[in-house]
């Protein structure tokens, strides 16, 4: 990838100020301080692109609705319009029902498997996140270390309305497909400037039967509005004519967030976990038992858990301890259950960006796991139980601009 790094360095000029751009060659901005008389001007240091942009969201892009089905259902294809530098997308959902007898309840993943399969690419139709569950997604929400408040269903916006009430059925939530990393800086932000070649996310909506144990009488009505959020162009100059960065530092820096199924056995295992080569910035593990039940993998949880890394024991750590160090990085004090504030069932996530203040996400992006294709990084535990597990790993990492992670330390 491209990194121009005029951006973050002040070059010398070699010749007087000019005083016409067009008479300026190197293209450097200046501004004259006299200290003496036949003095070169000094050079004015490009300021930092935050300071000359501002964040806009983008309402009426996308809005989709369907009546939901025992079948899964595609949703049309969104081409993100060019609005500048994107730094994620809101994907705000609505089921509504009416008219319900039943004594309605939704499935453990429930009402976030609404969206059976979500996918957002880059330019390329490169999978950048995803492709994904919705209850993924909320995963990657809650433990990823993007906002104050991370976990959705703490939201006001989130509902799952369960009995027989008429509504019975009926739900919202809103999560949020993230590309930046730090708003401090606006670094991941990706340009999206480009009408003819644009980011594109896709969705497929789930069948009823992956949304709720009880479905409602009548199947109510799935909607789907995505708002992109980004940054604006920033002016060539502030108001005092200082030049300003005209894109976020190390441009092109990517984060993925992708998903990993291994199954594994009751008893000891060892997988070794396939995607490397990226530095890491977190690990969400995932553990099922062949029935789908995040309970009983809740309670087959190995424990001690171990995490090799090249010829280290990174991680050799109890499962309570585990609990305990979740709700000190991430206040999730609740009873491990399904619920908000609490940590769910069978989730365990071990975090990379939690090196600048007192929560994961608070970071300078020195404390991430540097990895090589070649790289060794390999589970290592008990599963407890009977029968066939599935592991599920979610890892979100990172690609720093031509591949250097100097570029993005501050």
């Amino acid at each position: 990838m491209h990194n121009d790094r005029t951006l973050y360095r002040v070059r010398v000029a070699r010749n007087p100020p000019a005083k016409d751009p067009s008479e300026n060659p190197g293209g450097v901005m200046t501004t004259a301080v006299k200290s003496g008389q036949g003095k070169a001007a000094a050079p004015v240091a490009t300021r930092a692109f935050r300071i000359g942009v501002q964040r806009v969201d983008e309402t009426g892009t996308y809005d989709e609705s369907r009546p939901m089905t025992t079948s899964s259902q595609d949703l049309p294809t969104l081409s993100v319009p060019a609005t500048g530098f994107l730094n994620g997308l809101y994907v705000w959902v609505t089921v509504t029902t009416a008219g319900n007898s039943a004594t309605t309840a939704f499935q453990a993943d429930g009402p976030w498997s609404a969206i059976d399969t979500i996918e957002f690419d880059d330019v390329n139709t490169k999978p950048i996140i995803g492709p994904f569950g919705g209850w993924d997604v909320y995963c990657l929400n809650k433990f990823g270390g993007y906002a104050f408040q991370d976990d959705p269903s703490s939201s006001p916006t989130y509902a799952a309305t369960t009995g027989s009430g008429g509504t019975g059925g009926s739900a919202g939530f809103c999560l949020f497909l993230p590309l930046e990393l730090c708003p401090r800086d606006g670094l991941g932000s990706l340009p999206n400037k480009a009408s003819n070649s644009t980011f594109k996310l896709k969705i497929r909506l789930a069948p009823s039967t992956a949304v709720y144990s009880t479905a409602p009488t009548t199947l109510g009505t799935v909607r789907v509005r995505v708002l992109p959020k980004s940054y604006w162009d920033p002016d060539a100059a502030d108001m005092k004519g200082r030049p300003l960065s005209q894109q976020p530092p190390a441009v092109t820096t990517t984060q993925f967030w992708s998903k990993t199924d291994l199954v594994v056995p009751a008893g000891a295992i060892s997988p070794m976990l396939p995607r490397v080569g990226f530095l890491l910035r977190n690990l969400v593990f995932v553990l099922r038992d062949n029935a789908g039940s995040r309970t009983v993998g809740e309670a087959d949880f190995p424990d001690p858990f171990m995490l090799q890394y090249e010829a280290n024991i990174m991680i050799n750590r109890y499962r309570d301890v585990w609990r305990h160090q979740i709700a000190r990085d991430y206040g999730y004090s609740g009873a491990v259950a399904n619920a908000a504030g609490a940590k769910d069932l069978g989730v365990y996530v071990e975090n990379y960006c939690h090196d600048f203040g007192s929560r994961p996400g608070w970071e300078s992006r020195r404390g991430y796991l540097p990895t090589s294709s070649t790289s060794r990084l390999q589970v290592k535990g008990t599963v407890g139980g009977t029968g066939n597990h599935t592991l599920t790993v979610l890892t979100n990492d990172v690609s720093p601009a031509a591949g250097d992670d100097a570029a993005i330390t501050v």
